[in-house]
């Protein structure tokens, strides 16, 4: 339920603390994926694929395992890879294809494993695209040309040297489903259809996914880049998606600006755009993550002059409260309430499209196995079938699971097959599809925490965008702690009508009174961080708020009340409803038609030349993103010849 009140407040009451994306600077975003909606290992059926559909996603993400492809050396099956791309054909999907993982044939060494024992995440992390330990080695051949002439550098009929076997995979992989390709011929695609988008390696900043260096994986990398250039230029390379795990001991936390600095020193890195073409980064648990990592990455580039496409290709909370997770223990470290999860969808997209991200994909469509072995199922239980170590007595298998799906699995998964309503949506899918409903072509615009003495660390997140299509302001909202919170929020237009939103998908129409609207925001509740008891990773309940912009820029004009040659004039516009977008400056003198001066300028400041014993009047119109064009505000200037030494305050208008 809403509460709307009437209550008067100024709109400048709180100062922005941060703006960005100037009118045309930023592209409209983001676009939206998820997760495993098919892969090769465990197809799709038809409902699978349905269910996906209905995320209103456009990409659906995978892994092609080498060593599932590459069986022996020199032998390659690509029957399952085969099927799952033209699933993503027939429905419709883009891919995000992740290749990744060294058969064991070629393996050159470990540095931090030894055999083949299986390496998963820890419990707290949520990914299937576990490697076996000797999956992760650099494997060889790496380092030999990767061109029969001896050289790196891509060129017309130029061939694969066959002794590099990751740039020999790579160019097999491309060439068999690029739009044209192999597969394209053999099954009579349109045009365009195939994948397009290549992901290198997945977290290679964490020892299990890739035991190698971070020069290691800059070679890999760039091998694959430059492999791709030549068999599908068209193509855009994506640098694997980075953990982010803030622990030394299995992860670095710097690894993409140790890479990049690595490629500071490579005299092709600039030629070929540093090796790729979009950065992907991961995302879980602590929403405001979301922001930090695209924002670290964004600086990282920005030191470079370089701007690349931000995608956060997996992102997501595991839920406590619903099978197959530990619904016995509200503490579950790094876990959320199905409800905190819903919650969490919403505000990690806000953040991270707000720092820049272009792409968010939810990780995943359904529950599969987690973090958990093949074949772990249990029936739903209270922690009656855990013994001390968290497993079912007399198995290897643990007694909880992941529940991170926007769909619980099927009677028929390989995993967790006894939900009492199985493939049905949690509410991170209605959250998820509030998303793809209303958060799209949006562009950053402010963002503000008020509700305390601090604008800049109040108890509100208050996250805004604009959307050119529907010229409206988009507005995220929500309590950053443990109490609620009132919202006071100004119109954008002249009716006072807004759509306000849940992350239930519940629309509702709210009108303003005196001018603002009044929202109570729900306290936080989410204490599960086990590094900080105190901290709430995720905030209590958004609103999305959205209302079209047709309320005028306000303006302020000032000038000196007397001048002799010279009027130093200067200016100002606040717009947040779409964000100011330029000024027109007309001058008239004595009375006379005003003239046009300075048009659709963007300058704050100007010296007009000026002759003594005249009135000037000067009049500034101002523009918004919405096409909304302000009043006049006006000043005028007498001018004389002045003693010398004479003072000259400045007034306002």
């Amino acid at each position: 339920m809403f509460v709307l009140v009437a209550v008067w407040q100024h709109s400048s009451a709180q100062a922005k603390v941060v703006t960005v994306s100037p009118a045309g600077s930023a592209s409209a975003q983001p676009i939206y994926g998820v997760n495993f909606i098919t892969s090769a290992e465990d197809p799709a059926d038809e409902q699978q694929f349905l269910n996906g559909q209905a995320t209103g996603a456009a990409w659906n993400r995978w892994p092609m395992y080498w060593f599932n492809i590459e069986q022996s050396e020199g032998n390659f099956v690509w029957g399952a890879v085969d099927t799952a791309v033209q699933g993503d054909v027939t429905y419709g999907f883009k891919t995000d294809a992740i290749l990744l993982g060294t058969p064991p044939f070629y393996l050159t060494s470990l540095r931090h494993s030894e055999g083949s024992r299986r390496i998963t995440v820890p419990p707290t992390r949520q990914s299937p695209l576990a490697l076996e330990a000797i999956n992760t080695a650099t494997p060889v051949g790496l380092y030999d040309p990767i061109f029969t002439d001896g050289s790196d550098i891509p060129g017309l009929g130029k061939n694969i040297n066959p002794e590099n076997r990751w740039a020999r995979f790579v160019s097999l992989a491309v060439n068999r489903y690029k739009p044209g390709g192999v597969l394209a011929q053999q099954n009579g695609w349109p045009a365009g259809a195939g994948v397009t988008h290549w992901e290198i390696w997945n977290e290679q900043d964490y020892v299990f996914f890739w035991d190698g260096t971070v020069a290691d994986y800059g070679r890999l990398l760039k091998v694959a880049y430059l492999t791709i250039q030549q068999t599908d230029p068209d193509a855009q390379v994506i640098l694997g998606g980075l953990s982010n795990i803030n622990l030394s001991s299995v992860a670095n936390p710097n690894f993409y600006n140790d890479l990049m600095a690595l490629y500071d020193a490579d005299p092709l890195a600039i030629t070929y755009d540093y090796f790729h073409d979009i950065l992907a980064t991961h995302s879980y648990f602590y929403a405001w993550n979301s922001w930090y990592h695209v924002w670290r990455a964004q600086n990282t580039l920005a030191v470079r002059g370089l701007d690349k496409p931000i995608w956060l290709n997996e992102n997501g909370v595991t839920a406590w409260d619903d099978y197959p997770g530990p619904v016995w223990d509200p503490q579950s470290g790094l876990r959320a309430t199905m409800s905190e999860q819903a919650d969490f969808v919403i505000q990690s997209a806000l953040y991270s499209t707000f720092a820049g991200a272009d792409g968010i994909f939810h990780f995943q469509l359904y529950d599969g196995c987690g973090n958990q072995p093949a074949g772990t199922d249990f029936p739903p239980h209270n922690g009656e079938l855990c013994d001390e170590d968290g497993q079912i007595p007399g198995t290897d298998f643990p007694c909880a699971g992941d529940a991170n799906g926007l769909f619980r699995n099927p009677p028929d998964a390989v995993c967790f097959r006894q939900h009492p309503n199985p493939e049905s949506p949690r509410p991170n899918f209605d959250a998820f599809r509030v998303l793809t409903n209303y958060f799209t072509g949006v562009e950053p615009f402010w963002r503000l925490r008020p509700g305390g003495s601090d604008p800049a660390n109040g108890p509100q997140e208050w996250i805004a965008f604009y959307q050119p299509a529907t010229q409206s302001r988009v507005l995220g909202m929500w309590a950053r702690f443990g109490q609620a919170e009132t919202a006071v929020v100004p119109t954008t237009n002249q009716s006072g009508q807004g759509l306000l939103i849940t992350p239930d998908g519940i629309t509702e129409t709210v009108i303003a009174q005196n001018g603002v609207f009044t929202l109570t925001l729900p306290a936080a509740t989410n204490q599960n961080a086990p590094w900080d008891p105190n901290l709430y990773a995720i905030g209590g309940r958004p609103y999305l708020l959205i209302e079209q912009d047709t309320l005028p820029p306000v303006l302020s004009l000032t000038a000196p009340p007397f001048a002799e040659y010279h009027i130093h004039l200067s200016w100002s516009g606040a717009d947040d409803g779409s964000g100011l977008v330029d000024y027109d400056l007309l001058v008239a003198v004595d009375g006379g038609p005003a003239q046009p001066w300075l048009t659709q300028t963007t300058q704050t400041t100007a010296v007009y030349q000026s002759q003594p014993f005249h009135d000037y009047t000067f009049i500034l119109r101002g523009r918004d993103r919405a096409g909304n064009v302000s009043g006049d505000t006006a000043v005028t200037v007498p001018t004389l010849l002045l003693p010398e030494k004479a003072y000259l305050p400045h007034i306002s208008r």
